[in-house]
Formats: C-alpha cells, sequence, structure tokens
C-alpha cells in the first residue's frame, strides 16, 4: 500500500504547478483574492456553488502563496487521500485484494489525477462522497451517526451533485422501510447534512432564482450515448481519440465493467445505484435544464473503480482474470502517462500566456478589448498590470470595436472559445477567432484584416492586435 501511495503522490504533484489556470480556475483565483464580503456576493451571483471551497482556499494560498501549484495543492493532497480510503473500503466490502486494486486503479485514474492537478473543489468532493458512501454501510447497521453526518455535510458543501447521495442512499433504504426506525434516523442525519448549506440554499433562491438558472447556462444538451461517454471518460479521460487499438481498449474495459455491473454482491447493489443513478438522473433533468458535465460525477467515480475491481475479480480463469487487470490499468496508465509526459491534448486554456503577451507589449495609448466577463476572470487572474479595459456587450460588438480602433492607434482584443462539452475535460485545441470567434466578431475580423498585425492562438484562447492603417 505504500508504494501505491507513493505512485499516486509522485503522479499528482508532478508538474502541479505548470499548466495554465483554465477559465474556472480563474474564477477561483479571483474570487479568493478579493475582499470577503465582495468574493461572498460573486460566488452568489454565480449560484452555481457554496461558498465552502473558496473560504477554504484563503488560508491555504496564504500560506503557500498565489502560484498555481497553491491553488492546487488541496486539490492534490484529496486525491492523494483518496487511495488509502479507497483501499480500506475495498478491504471492507470485498477483501484486501480488491482494497489494493481499487488502490492501484485510482493513484493512476487519469480522470482523478486531472481534478488533482485542478484548482477545484472535485476530489474534495470525491474524498468525502466516498467517505459518506463507506459510513453508510455502517450505520444501517445502527453505528456511527456522527461521522456519517460529518462527511455528508462536506461533501454537500463542496458540490451540490454530491446531493445525488441522498437519492442513491434512499432508494438503497427503500427495501427496508419496514425498519421504520432506521429510514427515521437516516432521515434526521441528512437533515443535520444539509443543515450548513441550507442557508446559502435560500439566499440563493431569494436573491437570484428569477434572473438565472444555477448560472450554468452554457452545458450543451446530453445525448443518449453520453452515459456510455461518461463512463469511458472515467477510465481514459479522453473520449476524442477513436483509433482501432483505442476502440479495442474500450470494448475490454467496458466488459470489465459490465461484469462489475452485474455482480451479485450485496455491496455491488450499493455501488451500482451508486454509479448509475446519478448520472441517469441528470441525464433526464438534462432533457429540460443541461446540467450534465463529466466531472459533476466526481463523487460516483469511486464507485466505478470499485465495480471494475468486482469484474476484473469476476473473470476465471486466473490467467483471464490477469488480463482483465491488464486491459484496465493498460486504459488508466495511457491517459496518465500522456497526462505525466505533458501531451497537449490535456493543455488548459491559456489565460497566463495571453497576459503575459499584453503585459509584455502594451504601450501608452493602447486599448483592450475583452469578449466578455468570462474574459476578464480569465486575465484577471494573471495581468501584472493595470489595462485600459473595455468588455463587449453582445449585439454592440461591432459598433465598439469600430469605435475603439478609430480611437486608438492599437487595439488588443482577447476572445475565447465557445465550444463547450459535457465530455471533453481541456479546452486545449488552439482557438482560431477568425473561424471559432462569434458570428459578429468574425465578420469585424474579416472586414478589418488589413488592421490585423497580430494574431496568437492559444489553448481555448486568442490573442490579436490591431493597428491603424497609416495614410
Amino acid at each position: 500500500m505504500r508504494a501505491l501511495l507513493l505512485l499516486a503522490t509522485a503522479v499528482r504533484f508532478f508538474g502541479l504547478g505548470v499548466r495554465s489556470f483554465w477559465f474556472d480556475e480563474a474564477f477561483t483565483v479571483v474570487v479568493t483574492r478579493i475582499p470577503l464580503r465582495d468574493s461572498l456576493e460573486a460566488i452568489l451571483t454565480l449560484g452555481a456553488y457554496s461558498p465552502f471551497y473558496y473560504l477554504l482556499l484563503r488560508p491555504t494560498t496564504a500560506l503557500l502563496g498565489q502560484s498555481e501549484y497553491a491553488y492546487r495543492f488541496l486539490s492534490a493532497l484529496f486525491g492523494i487521500l483518496t487511495v488509502p480510503l479507497i483501499y480500506r473500503v475495498g478491504s471492507r466490502w470485498f477483501d484486501r485484494r480488491a482494497g489494493l486494486l481499487a488502490a492501484l486503479l485510482l493513484a493512476i485514474c487519469p480522470f482523478h489525477l486531472l481534478y488533482s492537478q485542478d484548482g477545484r473543489m472535485y476530489t474534495i468532493m470525491a474524498f468525502f462522497s466516498l467517505a459518506a458512501m463507506s459510513q453508510f454501510e455502517q450505520v444501517q447497521r445502527g453505528k456511527r451517526w456522527l461521522p456519517f453526518i460529518l462527511y455528508s455535510a462536506v461533501a454537500y458543501l463542496c458540490h451540490y451533485a454530491a446531493i445525488f447521495m441522498i437519492y442513491v442512499q434512499l432508494v438503497l433504504l427503500l427495501p427496508r422501510l419496514r425498519r421504520g426506525r432506521l429510514f427515521r434516523h437516516w432521515f434526521a442525519a441528512q437533515a443535520l447534512a444539509l443543515l450548513p448549506l441550507a442557508p446559502w440554499l435560500i439566499a440563493y433562491v431569494v436573491e437570484n432564482w428569477q434572473q438565472r438558472a444555477l448560472g450554468i447556462g452554457w452545458i450543451p444538451r446530453p445525448t443518449l450515448l453520453s452515459p456510455l461517454l461518461t463512463l469511458w471518460n472515467m477510465g481514459s479521460a479522453d473520449t476524442d481519440t477513436a483509433t482501432a487499438g483505442v476502440l479495442a481498449l474500450a470494448a475490454l474495459y467496458g466488459a470489465v465493467l459490465a461484469s462489475g455491473l452485474l455482480a451479485r454482491a450485496e455491496s455491488v447493489r450499493t455501488l451500482r445505484w451508486w454509479l448509475l443513478l446519478p448520472i441517469l438522473t441528470n441525464l433526464i433533468v438534462s432533457l429540460r435544464q443541461p446540467l450534465y458535465v463529466d466531472r459533476y460525477f466526481m463523487g460516483s467515480l469511486p464507485a466505478c473503480i470499485l465495480l471494475l475491481v468486482a469484474g476484473i475479480l469476476r473473470w476465471q480463469p486466473r490467467w483471464l482474470r490477469w488480463a482483465a487487470a491488464a486491459a484496465v490499468v493498460a486504459v488508466m496508465g495511457w491517459g496518465t502517462a500522456r497526462i505525466v509526459s505533458g501531451d497537449p491534448y490535456f493543455a488548459k486554456e491559456d489565460w497566463r500566456q495571453a497576459a503575459a503577451a499584453i503585459d509584455a507589449a502594451l504601450e501608452p495609448g493602447d486599448r483592450v478589448v475583452l469578449q466578455d466577463q468570462e474574459t476578464l476572470i480569465g486575465v484577471s487572474a494573471y495581468r501584472q498590470q493595470e489595462w485600459p479595459v473595455e468588455v463587449l456587450v453582445p449585439g454592440e460588438e461591432q459598433a465598439a470595436l469600430d469605435a475603439a480602433l478609430a480611437a486608438h492607434r492599437r487595439v488588443w482584443m482577447v476572445l475565447r472559445s465557445f465550444q463547450e462539452s459535457n465530455h471533453r475535460l481541456c479546452k486545449s485545441a488552439p482557438f482560431d477567432p477568425f473561424s471559432e470567434a462569434a458570428a459578429p466578431i468574425q465578420a469585424w475580423l474579416a472586414a478589418h484584416r488589413a488592421e490585423t498585425a497580430v494574431v496568437l492562438p492559444l489553448p481555448g484562447v486568442a490573442v490579436v492586435r490591431m493597428e491603424q492603417r497609416v495614410p
């Protein structure tokens, strides 16, 4: 187990501060740097998260500094701590061999690794979701309710998606409804676990319900294939590559997972609901209001890992079991090796280089035009000086750009990709503003090619400098 813990630590801390912050991380940086009151107001306006994670980061970054490493440290730490925890759960629900295999798979899981190197709350949610679901097995025997309440409360405070655990546990308790005392105790425990989050949810409903739908209207509508892509993403972290070798590995991976889902052990029943219910429920809800993003299911990743282990252990004879294990390790090792080696597919939106390009060349009299408020947040995480900034208003882009170029000899533009995905974990493709920007901006750029002096395409972001033509 020590070797697996060292492996998990090595891959999660290797290159922790190398990649640029992407947009969500930039939001994290901005709201933890501003005064606390302003921070709470900004998070409440967004509405998609509670302030717990951002409050947790303030003392962390006060000790470690303002670097990418500092903002990602907690994610890496809880990513590492989840490895011995899943070993403990796997050993108790199955046996020690299963616990070691589960720890190995989580240690090299690229989906988990990416979010262990991300300045967001997802690995913390996964840790406490695993702890809460493990403790749920104990409380069904009337034991240790207080840890169950605490683990659940922290998971819910990390991310609203963790609340899916309530539905999972309710389904698991339905066959035991005759044990009224157990159900009453569980209901009271969940009420206590939700209590710390309740004031924040009430404040959000009062302030924002009429204006915005959870602040996440950018999410695309999922398809009926989305659950299968999600399950593959949890193993590979890559739903785009479709070579013959990858498809073969995907088929083996799917066969192993299906074998685990079909196992009859009581613990597998828990894992089956824990993995599938959040995904399928979210898919149904998303037919009306899209909320389906793979990282929101991070709390169910431990169930996926343990089901893969259950599937491997079912294969007979022994050589076939080793082949199944090798297939799953190959899938996860393939993704993790690519992340560690710096594969461009796993690059993040490069707000760092975008801001550095302008900081290095900004001259008196220049104007910086930003696509929207999100772009302002992205560059604010990195810019080293004040810029003369103008944020474009939808519907008025061309007029604003014409006015800026008429009034200033040089106009910088920072544009970001609108191409969102339910499954792709990184915006790593260089963004071409002439073909991928919003239609009004594309049209304006096409009409002003002669004034284009600099174009810097970056992952998910582009910097353009326009200069007035000299008569």
